[in-house]
């Protein structure tokens, strides 16, 4: 067996626990935050219970664009990673310092993604970030007395923590993928009375208003759920998509979203930008809207140009200044069959008319 460093004695050696410890409230919390990322998306209706307002928002950061890596959950790997520190801490192995502080830089990082680019704070995060930088300086304080370690002890410390990642990758389904229609539109589609886009049912039995900000993550998952709806009741719900820009349209550079799906429309590309927005604009100020031309099948020069004109920031305002007459007062917002419902009510509402 390897001994401890001699450097300060096997008898004063600090006790194993505290970092033990400390790593294993880093796995319960990193489980509950698979849960609430779990939740953000297979069920967009229910607010998380760490969801404290706009800037502090455990929903918002789960469904932003790094709360996926690799195939892999955030949570899981954090979970994945205290599992490894766990083990280091209680061998008392030498690699928990490195691990501690992998932990804590990638804390700090996100941290900083939830600053500078998601706008909220996820508080059940900043206790999970609390805990690597907790550990790390811990380690370092008792990185004096832990045992050497080798090539094959280290194996052996990372393998569980390996195989959770590896199992999680294999099997662990994409609740986080959007229903797309990328491959194209299979369904019935048109303009209504009013020219909004629809998409379905023909003769529907119920027609869904959706009023929504591509710039908005819960907005994204909530149409994705309402996608899924239309794609088993095809001839009977009726989508119709309304815009609703939580900025006014004024010329410049204001709801640039809704202007490029206005302009796709004109094109018969509605639902393909449509398509390309939550995927990729959810969550962001900005997107590379080139990239969306290109993605869509739009000329890029035409786009800008159709986005430049006053018409179609008239256009986009004339969406928002009715969604307010409709008393929409947030976003993801529905009205079915002419009543204005809570999200919670909109699926079960849906089925039974259906």
């Amino acid at each position: 067996m390897a001994e401890l460093s001699p450097s300060s004695g096997a008898t004063s050696a600090p006790s194993k626990w505290p970092p033990a410890l400390l790593a294993a409230a880093g796995i319960l919390l990193s489980v509950v935050l698979e849960l609430v990322h779990l939740r953000a998306y297979l069920d967009p209706t229910t607010a998380s219970f760490c969801a404290v307002g706009g800037s502090f928002d455990c929903d918002t950061v789960a469904l932003s664009r790094f709360s996926v890596v690799l195939g892999v959950p955030l949570p899981i790997w954090g979970a994945a990673g205290f599992v490894a520190m766990l083990i280091a801490a209680l061998r008392r192995s030498r690699l928990l310092l490195p691990l501690a502080a992998v932990s804590a830089l990638a804390s700090v990082a996100l941290l900083l993604e939830e600053l500078l680019h998601i706008g909220s704070v996820c508080v059940m995060c900043e206790g999970v970030h609390l805990i690597a930088i907790m550990l790390l300086l811990v380690a370092w304080r008792q990185r004096h007395v832990t045992r050497p370690t080798t090539a094959k002890t280290a194996a052996l410390e990372l393998a569980l923590p390996a195989l959770i990642v590896i199992v999680a990758g294999l099997v662990v389904p994409p609740y986080w993928s959007l229903v797309s229609w990328k491959s194209g539109v299979r369904y019935a589609h048109g303009v209504d009375e009013e020219g909004r886009e629809w998409i379905g049912a023909e003769d529907p039995k119920v027609t869904v208003v959706e009023y929504v900000d591509y710039g908005c993550p819960h907005c994204a998952v909530a149409a994705s759920k309402m996608r899924m709806l239309v794609a088993e009741h095809p001839n009977e719900i009726r989508l119709v998509r309304h815009h609703q820009p939580r900025m006014r349209c004024k010329l410049g550079s204001q709801c640039q979203y809704a202007r490029a799906a206005i302009c796709a429309a004109k094109q018969d590309l509605f639902w393909q930008m449509d398509d390309w927005l939550f995927r990729h604009a959810a969550g962001h100020e900005k997107t590379d809207l080139e990239q969306a031309a290109v993605d869509v099948g739009f000329d890029h020069a035409a786009l800008v140009e159709c986005m430049d004109k006053p018409e179609t920031y008239a256009e986009a305002d004339t969406y928002a200044s009715a969604a307010r007459k409709a008393k929409i007062r947030s976003v993801p917002g529905y009205i079915v069959d002419g009543e204005q419902l809570p999200i919670t009510e909109v699926h079960a509402t849906i089925l039974e008319s259906l």
